[in-house]
């Protein structure tokens, strides 16, 4: 039987009972299938990587504030390192609804925003604030279940090899109707500006683009009311909890709590809320900084020995995540624990690694520039609502979102007063940002001192 620790308490899931009586063999059940839960593009939405979840993606509701924001999580990942995926829905004060980010348009999601057409009006407005792969990837097929709501999508929309227009990538709203609408700044509306801009503001950073193909771009919204502002990949916090989408299926938590492929600690143990988080720290330093200093890597030769030894009850924890079932790295026990508190911070915000790294230090200026008028327009803000990892994050002022960029204020002169990864654990990192710039695909970096 698979048991959720979420909070302290335990819940046992009533699918996870039928599939226990069904796969006796595994310690941790294979979740069943359910047509609610199932999105055929699960698995090539924006690569042909083995994406986790697959087919199936469970969404995760929680409200925010009540009878005005929600959140849905699904997950997405590669090789069972999963993080949360969030949408923010906003009833809005004049009736409607207005998505931001929208996730998988499983049945089990849309039958939770019809629910809540029923009681707070029609999806008016579905916004687009990033020009991330994985967020874009979502909107048509979602957007296409709402003809008659506009889509506001972020400026600097960008694809690879061609540069195809959105209504081309499953977007059926049109521009010459009026129905598909791109973010500018404000001052630049002469006409007909956003019907919701009295209620819900916002800040464009970008386009930053790069010397090659692409840019990065994101806008923050600011819900007035509720003095929230939603993000998508700028700022995120991680702490020691697994979130409960995370938890939903917790065979990728415990593939990664294992020391090594041969780890039977599960079996002496059982699922135990101290795996759960031990995975998870893992998964998190695996999800933000790729190569974790703490592990070691043996040869292929002997991950594929080890694949032998992997104990037939845990099995299934790689399951149509991981190839041929590897565990291809080594942890020496919990030796990677101050690594990870030093990326949490207890659950400071902070700028992600990638972006600080490779993206935002090739512009800190405009960058910083953007944070400075986020904080000075938004000053009064009493959360943020990332589209990453945790979610609901208080906060007592703008400064800490503010000071979740100090990685970016580093100069010849001054130490790094930022939040974020040990070094050693940014090597892997750093050597990409040597090479993108080496080999033309980004600008030279322009935060002098190094992490």
């Amino acid at each position: 039987m698979a048991t959720s620790f979420i909070a302290g308490k335990s819940i046992v899931s009533s699918s996870a009972v039928a599939v226990a009586a069904a796969s006796p063999s595994f310690l941790v059940p294979t979740p069943a299938f359910s047509s609610d839960q199932y999105w055929p593009l699960g698995k090539i939405a924006f690569s042909l990587l083995p994406l986790a979840g697959g087919t199936r993606r469970a969404t995760v509701e929680q409200c925010i504030v009540p009878n005005t924001m929600w959140t849905f999580d699904q997950i997405q990942g590669i090789v069972n390192v999963n993080v949360p995926v969030r949408s923010t829905v906003i009833a809005l004060q004049q009736g409607g609804l207005w998505i931001h980010n929208p996730v998988a348009p499983t049945q089990e999601f849309l039958t939770r925003i019809q629910e809540l057409q029923q009681q707070y009006g029609p999806v008016k407005h579905i916004v687009l604030g990033t020009v991330a792969l994985e967020h874009k990837a979502t909107l048509g097929a979602f957007a296409r279940n709402f003809p008659e709501a506009i889509v506001w999508v972020q400026p600097g929309q960008w694809s690879f090899p061609l540069p195809f227009p959105l209504e081309l990538l499953g977007v059926s709203q049109r521009k010459n109707k009026g129905t598909l609408r791109e973010l500018v700044p404000q001052e630049q509306y002469t006409t007909n500006p956003p019907e919701w801009i009295n209620e819900i503001d916002y800040e464009i950073l970008g386009p930053l683009k790069f010397q090659s193909v692409g840019a990065f771009s994101e806008t923050a919204f600011f819900h007035k009311p509720t003095q929230s502002l939603l993000v998508t990949d700028v700022v995120i916090s991680v702490t020691e909890e697994p979130p409960a989408i995370i938890q939903e299926d917790p065979r990728a938590l415990l593939f990664h709590s294992r020391d090594s492929a041969g780890d039977d600690t599960l079996l002496q143990t059982g699922d135990t809320p101290q795996l759960r988080r031990k995975g998870w720290r893992r998964m998190v330093q695996f999800g933000l900084i790729f190569f974790p200093s703490q592990i070691n890597v043996p040869s292929l030769r002997q991950d594929i020995r080890d694949e032998q030894i992997v104990p037939p009850p845990l099995r299934n924890l790689g399951q149509a995540a991981v190839p041929f079932n590897l565990y291809p790295w080594t942890w020496n026990d919990d030796n990677d624990v101050d690594n990870f508190r030093a990326i949490s911070n207890n659950g400071a915000m902070f700028c992600p690694p990638i972006l600080t790294k490779l993206i935002l230090d090739r512009e800190p200026q405009r960058t910083l520039a953007w944070v400075d008028r986020v904080c000075e327009r938004f000053r009064d803000m009493k959360r943020v609502v990332p589209c990453h990892l945790n979610n609901d994050i208080q906060v007592t002022s703008a400064k800490e979102f503010s000071q979740a960029f100090n990685s970016l204020r580093c100069s010849s002169s001054t130490t790094i007063t930022g939040r974020g990864p040990l070094r050693e654990d940014l090597r892997l990192l750093q050597n990409a940002s040597d090479l993108l710039t080496q080999l033309q695909v980004v600008a030279p970096t322009q935060v002098e001192c190094r992490q």
